[in-house]
């Protein structure tokens, strides 16, 4: 029978939180990964121990623990290794660990190899939302290049922020409510837009179309409205803001094929600071006197 192990304080302290790795020694074959501290490297060799000492009958069936089992009846002991550590706190080893075990898997989907076999029973906690993933599933959920050609003429392109109202987690109906407004527009220009694109971060979340009437000034009950009197309460009187109330989201209907596309490379250093940008006559004629041409299908109505 193997015998238990254990590690120094000081081996401890200097690991911190960390990713390893168990082996077994009869085929060569890493068998599980895992993030741990303290002992919890050796943790699975040692339990498998301790309930053998205590009651076999007890002991809870697994592949993990049977593969164990498998190498202390041949008088071997699990081969254990450090893969990363002294990461920074416990996300960040789950972080470490899904990309450890995203890599094994790119290399046998079935995480069979023969030099792995694991025997994990769940993918680690962030894996499905932030692991292995194609760069064309990259790009098709953070944004490929969008064809500009189907990017309608007289557009105003909306771009939601982090650090206001924007989540990557935000249904349709909610990045509406943040693309709707407020903000401080021109309100002679609104009058020939006839689009409103959000684009936070520069990819293209979802379309709407507007009317002239569909413009107002922001009042009570919209968001942001506390903060309105709270500036003019100390006299900083603010330009009414103007936001949309349509909510003919054409998204799916007329620009499915934008949807999830990238337009950040027409937007080069200070353009990037805006919030909104137009796409309309007015921006036509100032791209042309200084020589430039538009990105977007100025023919498309």
């Amino acid at each position: 029978m193997a015998n238990k192990q254990q590690l120094s304080k000081f081996a401890r302290e200097k690991l911190g939180h960390y990713v390893y790795a168990l082996r077994n020694p009869l085929d060569g074959a890493l068998f599980y990964v895992g993030k741990g501290l303290d002992d919890r490297v050796l943790a699975h060799a040692n339990g498998v121990i301790d309930q053998i000492v205590l009651d076999e009958d007890e002991v809870v069936e697994s592949l993990k623990n049977d593969i164990i089992r498998t190498i202390h009846a041949a008088g071997l002991e699990v081969e254990c290794f450090i893969v990363q550590h002294g990461l920074a706190s416990h996300d960040h080893a789950f972080a470490t660990e899904s990309a450890v075990y995203g890599t094994l898997k790119m290399l046998a989907d079935g995480l069979e190899h023969p030099q792995f076999k694991l025997a994990n029973k769940v993918a680690p906690p962030t894996f499905r939302e932030l692991g292995l993933r194609s760069i064309h599933r990259v790009l098709a959920q953070y944004g490929r290049p969008a064809n500009c050609s189907l990017i309608p003429h007289n557009t105003l392109l909306i771009k939601v922020t982090e650090s206001g109202t924007w989540d990557p987690d935000m249904s349709r109906q909610e990045v509406w409510e943040a693309t709707r407004g407020w903000w401080q527009l021109n309100r002679s220009r609104l009058n020939h837009i006839r689009y409103v694109i959000a684009i936070p971060h520069f990819v293209i979340r979802g379309v709407w179309e507007v009317e002239p009437g569909d413009w107002r000034e922001q009042r009570e009950g919209d968001r942001g409205w506390d903060r309105i009197l709270q500036a003019r309460a100390i006299g900083k009187e603010e330009d009414p803001r103007l936001g949309f109330d349509s909510c003919v989201d054409v998204t799916e209907t007329k620009f499915s094929d934008l949807l999830n596309t990238s337009i950040e490379e027409h937007f080069l250093r200070g353009a990037k600071q805006n919030n909104f940008f137009y796409l309309d006559d007015q921006r036509v004629k100032n791209l042309a006197s200084d020589k430039r041409t538009a990105f977007w299908n100025t023919e498309l109505r």
